[in-house]
């Protein structure tokens, strides 16, 4: 299936997906279920539920699916049999404060602030592997990416007029707002910052998103699973994703939805978090990524 819009410079082309769901996927997923239940401190019957019905979403969904549109529906379950609309919240508001405590005085170039918001690409409540914030700062700050594609980032941002940035988590919010204060320091353009349109998982919403008010253009895309499905977005953002001139992916959970599918340039921003995605990139976990692709 392709589809084509004649106000977009791209044509975005929908086929199977290298980063559809493996197996470790289904244990994640499992895995996310029961840390939602222990999270909202649920009695066992109601934990019960929530791990049944995630089981039969799995057995209902196959090979074919990536792991953002399963946890949509996973997550939508939870909902429904916990009348939360938000299961994550709690999760959401820890991650939030802790990343507004952070000192990132020491944040002076564009490079540095790139660093910082892939660094903060490890507050994931949804990842295989979780790291921590202040010891991934102290190690890695120094470290290089393990694809760096700084220098080509570079040259085109010293040309572009208008920059994407397709938000991921709460609380790494707060370091892509430090990237996009960083960027409009040195050059005029203008940034969107795209969000989920409803709580899925830890993702930003429009409502967490508002603390970048002044320096980015929110844009509610209308997606509700925790990645940017180009074919699942309203036109507004279409539109914006198909003429900007850069576009950074943050996080797995884009990256998932968006690499080899999405027929234009694209920046992918995040920490290697789980097995699939390190065998797929061919880079361990805990690697830093900036990858055009």
């Amino acid at each position: 299936m392709v589809l084509k819009c004649r106000c977009y410079n791209y044509t975005y082309q929908i086929r199977e997906n290298p980063l559809n769901i493996k197996s470790d996927c289904i244990v994640c997923l499992m895995n996310q279920a029961l840390k939602v239940t222990k999270l909202l401190e649920l009695d066992d019957t109601t934990s019960k539920k929530i791990l049944d019905r995630t089981a039969q979403i799995l057995i209902e969904h196959d090979f074919s699916c990536t792991p953002p549109q399963i946890a949509k529906v996973i997550y939508q379950a939870i909902s429904d049999i916990t009348g939360d609309e938000d299961p994550v919240l709690r999760a959401k508001e820890r991650a939030t404060s802790e990343a507004l405590r952070v000192d990132t005085s020491f944040v002076q170039t564009i490079n540095d602030a790139i660093k910082m918001a892939v660094i903060g690409n490890v507050i994931d409540f949804g990842a295989q592997n979780q790291f921590g914030l202040s010891e991934m700062i102290q190690h890695h700050f120094e470290k290089d990416f393990a694809i760096d594609d700084f220098d080509v980032f570079e040259q085109e941002l010293q040309k572009a007029k208008e920059i994407v940035i397709i938000g991921d988590n709460v609380g790494e919010h707060v370091f892509d707002k430090l990237l996009i204060e960083t960027i409009k320091k040195h050059y005029d353009l203008k940034v969107y910052y795209f969000v989920r349109t409803k709580p899925i998982i830890n993702d930003v919403t429009p409502k967490e998103a508002k603390i970048m008010s002044g320096c980015a253009d929110i844009i509610d895309t209308g997606i509700e699973t925790p990645g940017f499905e180009i074919h699942k977005a309203n036109a507004v953002s279409r539109e914006i994703f198909g003429r900007a001139d850069i576009v950074i992916a943050k996080g797995m959970g884009n990256f998932e939805s968006l690499y080899q599918v999405a027929k234009r340039p694209i920046y992918y921003l995040f920490i290697v978090k789980c097995n699939v995605v390190a065998d797929a990139i061919g880079q361990d976990i805990k690697s830093m990524i900036f990858k055009r692709g």
